[in-house]
């Protein structure tokens, strides 16, 4: 039917128009995996279905799923939200509604830290996919990952063991991304490189370390936003023009160091002059950088947005007749994209 198939422009769909469920994610910041688990495990948001069985969404749906995430980013537990959505919840009183709020993330951050510090594989992996197949990724990433990655470099700081701990939550974050990340049935986004950038020497051990762990939160949030990322790892300034003609990318995401010398910032806007795709800074460090401010970069969000190159949020409609988009090749928590 043409309705599966059918796509939009604007930021909300027309009256009467069905949305597959690709468009949905796209429109809404909800994946595809995340709308069926609240579809199965809580009730929410029921679509359409095609003869064929794959899920259309109405308006109404799309009104719903942002009520959902209003009262999540407010701090009620997905698992509460349902009645919150009936007509009755309108003359709820502040006290009932407050009653709904737990403190979900500082719980799973504390679960974090002790499965980390245990090397503790299979408990860590499966808060963080009770987390990414629950909540929107940029939900997630501003209430749990942000906190809890801020608050670990100062816990581990004054450990003997602190690298080995940093190295390990590595390695596991980085088969997230590696492994579980896939685009079946999606175009990606846009491709983009990123390096840490290295002082050498002058470098600090727990600034390498915050850019460690910056650098982990940045390559998942590119994967959630379903964007291929070549990760260069530490790399000097003066490195970068060796990669004009070699690379092939929308975008070169750079992590600086804090605090780089007027001379170190100039030779990095002689070598941003030189390269032929668009080069950002991110990270915590970036405010350092107060004669480069012209190339600090927005969120990825809307830095992906603003690339013209590639159609952002659209389903791969060359897989639609295979389900593609419905199915993929894993279960409900296998992937946070």
């Amino acid at each position: 039917m043409k309705q599966d198939t059918q796509s939009i422009t604007n930021d909300e769909p027309n009256d009467g128009v069905l949305l597959p469920i690709g468009e949905v994610s796209a429109l809404t910041g909800v994946n595809a995996v995340t709308l069926r688990a609240w579809q199965r495990r809580f009730g929410l948001v029921i679509p359409a279905r095609t003869p064929k069985g794959h899920r259309l969404y109405t308006s109404e749906n799309i009104q719903e799923i942002h009520e959902i995430n209003t009262w999540l980013a407010k701090g009620v537990a997905i698992s509460k939200v349902k009645p919150l959505l009936m007509s009755a919840a309108k003359s709820l009183s502040i006290e009932m509604v407050e009653t709904q709020v737990v403190d979900l993330w500082g719980e799973q951050i504390t679960a974090l830290n002790a499965a980390l510090f245990d090397f503790n594989q299979h408990k860590l992996q499966q808060i963080l996919d009770d987390a990414f197949g629950l909540y929107p990724f940029q939900l997630v990433k501003e209430k749990l990952l942000q906190p809890w990655l801020n608050q670990l470099d100062d816990l581990v700081d004054e450990r003997l063991d602190a690298e080995l701990i940093v190295a390990w939550l590595k390695s596991e974050l980085l088969s997230r991304v590696g492994g579980r990340y896939a685009f079946t049935g999606q175009a990606i986004a846009a491709r983009m490189a990123v390096v840490q950038l290295s002082r050498g020497a002058a470098t600090p051990p727990s600034s390498t370390r915050t850019k460690s762990l910056f650098s982990l939160l940045l390559l998942l949030e590119l994967a959630s936003l379903r964007v291929s990322v070549i990760d260069l790892g530490e790399q000097a300034i003066g490195s970068l023009p060796l990669l004009q003609g070699r690379l092939n990318v929308d975008a070169l995401l750079l992590i600086p160091d804090p605090n780089h010398s007027g001379s170190e910032q100039t030779e990095m806007l002689t070598v941003l002059a030189q390269m032929s795709f668009p080069c950002r800074f991110v990270g915590p460090f970036v405010p350092t950088l107060t004669s480069l401010s012209a190339f600090w970069a927005p969120s990825m969000t809307d830095f992906i947005g603003q690339m013209p190159s590639r159609s952002v949020g659209k389903v791969n409609r060359s897989h639609k007749g295979k389900g593609k988009s419905e199915q993929g090749n894993s279960g409900e928590n296998n992937d946070i994209s």
